[in-house]
């Protein structure tokens, strides 16, 4: 008989389903940000371009990283947090409207923060943060030897 799957807590799923949203949104965006470059005149052209090229950019990481989260893998969701914070939090000091964006990922951090996502994510923290201190230790043997 086989064990049933443990039933994913809801903000795991609310999690995956933002960050899905989250990556067709930059990629909604950049492909706006292209329609404005090839509308604007030659000069104004360039900023839109280097905009489009890096939402395309975070949007291809947050949706490669979506779908290790879809997965269930820690790297997933360690990667998402990590990427939240990093853009979630200048984004925030640049204005509503992009404020907004930034926003919008820091709340998918929360999610990944959320108590029933870090214990459904525990079991493969402690198991690499295992591994790890293995490694040290066979390092600290070969170095000490």
């Amino acid at each position: 008989m086989k064990n049933p799957k443990p039933a994913l807590p809801a903000s795991l799923r609310a999690a995956r389903w933002w960050w899905t949203a989250a990556a067709l949104s930059a990629l909604a965006f950049a492909g706006g940000f292209f329609l404005n470059a090839a509308a604007r005149p030659g000069n104004e052209a360039p900023g839109f371009w280097g905009a489009g090229i890096a939402l395309v950019g975070l949007g291809l990481v947050i949706g490669f990283c979506t779908f290790q989260l879809w997965r269930g893998k820690l790297a997933g969701r360690m990667s998402l947090i990590w990427c939240g914070i990093i853009v979630g939090i200048p984004l925030l000091t640049r204005g509503v409207r992009v404020g907004i964006f930034g926003a919008l990922l820091l709340v998918g951090v929360a999610l990944l923060f959320s108590p029933g996502t870090v214990k459904h994510f525990a079991p493969q923290s402690k198991a690499a943060r295992a591994q790890r201190k293995a490694e040290r230790q066979s390092r600290k043997r070969e170095n000490a030897g």
